[in-house]
């Protein structure tokens, strides 16, 4: 048995599908079909029923695929401990966040260097649905992402984060109102650039524009935070975005001005882990350093209005 095969067949569970698996792994089908058939004939046992149209795993299958789940885990935690060791660090904490929420990482890495000294990280950014498969298959130590979309189950732990707040982002082209808020009335009459439809944070705007019954003036819409604070910073258009997808700190030189959307709630976000008993000392000092850090303070003066050098506003 190798760790290749059990990694295959993790990916195999993971896509549903033997060609999207194995170009996951960068490999053949069939040297992918191959591996997991040796495997097979090794154990004794069919993992995959290929005798039915619909993707499926056996009973035997799920029961391989969990000692795969808990090798794999066991790999990467001896890989971790001697990379820990030669570097001298407290250990290496694995992240995935949901792209609306990649700026608030630095403040909770900075929490957790406070607490433990010099570590490592490893970020991965991550739909939802994504980090919830990667924190099941324990190559996750924490996900952060949407409150309402964190598993309920009893075999994760969840705790809400921060509230999110949704803010028209503009840069000093636009005149904007006085004040932290906007209306989603104003907010409709300027050009925006959003996200596309598929994405949550974009479907909570919509809601926002049809509570009020108008229709945005939309110039571009893409799955690209890094194009839409791109095009934002020309002039050209204003966005719309979860306050935390915008730096939290050292704003630019002529920052951009920020308004609050009032009178709806997009909720919150949430941070999650696996509720197993056994949980590495540094993984757990992860997850306290995250739950005592306070970024409210830091999100709400986004919104505050520029002060001049002669402390105007």
């Amino acid at each position: 048995m190798f760790l290749k095969q059990l990694q295959y067949l993790r990916e195999i569970e993971r896509y549903k599908s033997f060609s999207k698996a194995a170009t996951a792994c960068g490999v053949s089908q069939p040297a992918l079909s191959r591996a997991i058939r040796q495997l097979e004939d090794e154990l004794g046992v069919v993992i995959v029923d290929r005798k039915k149209k619909m993707f499926g795993i056996t009973d035997d299958g799920a029961r391989v695929l969990k000692w795969a789940h808990d090798i794999l885990r066991g790999v990467s935690e001896l890989r971790n401990e001697v990379s820990v060791a030669k570097q001298a660090i407290a250990g290496i904490a694995r992240i995935g966040v949901i792209p609306t929420a990649v700026h608030i990482v630095p403040l909770l890495l900075d929490a957790v260097q406070a607490r433990c000294g010099d570590f490592a990280s490893e970020v991965h950014v991550l739909p939802n649905g994504a980090i919830i498969e990667k924190l099941a298959s324990k190559e996750l130590d924490i996900g952060i992402m949407y409150y309402d979309q964190c598993p309920q189950a009893k075999a994760f732990q969840v705790r809400t984060l921060y509230a999110e707040q949704q803010v028209l982002a503009a840069s000093s082209v636009f005149q904007l109102p006085e004040g932290e808020d906007i209306s989603w009335e104003a907010a409709a009459r300027l050009p925006l650039a959003l996200l596309t439809r598929e994405m949550r944070c974009r479907q909570l705007v919509d809601v926002g524009f049809q509570t009020v019954d108008v229709e945005p003036m939309i110039r571009l819409e893409t799955n690209s935070l890094e194009l839409i604070h791109a095009q934002v910073m020309t002039g050209k258009v204003a966005t719309i975005l979860p306050i935390s997808s915008f730096p939290l700190r050292v704003p630019p030189p002529g920052r951009l001005g920020m308004r609050r959307l009032p009178g709806f709630s997009p909720g919150a976000v949430g941070v999650v882990r696996l509720s197993e008993q056994a949980t590495p000392e540094f993984a757990s000092d992860v997850w306290d350093s995250v739950m005592k850090t306070s970024l409210q303070g830091d999100l709400d003066l986004l919104c505050k209005p520029a002060t001049a050098p002669g402390g105007k506003a």
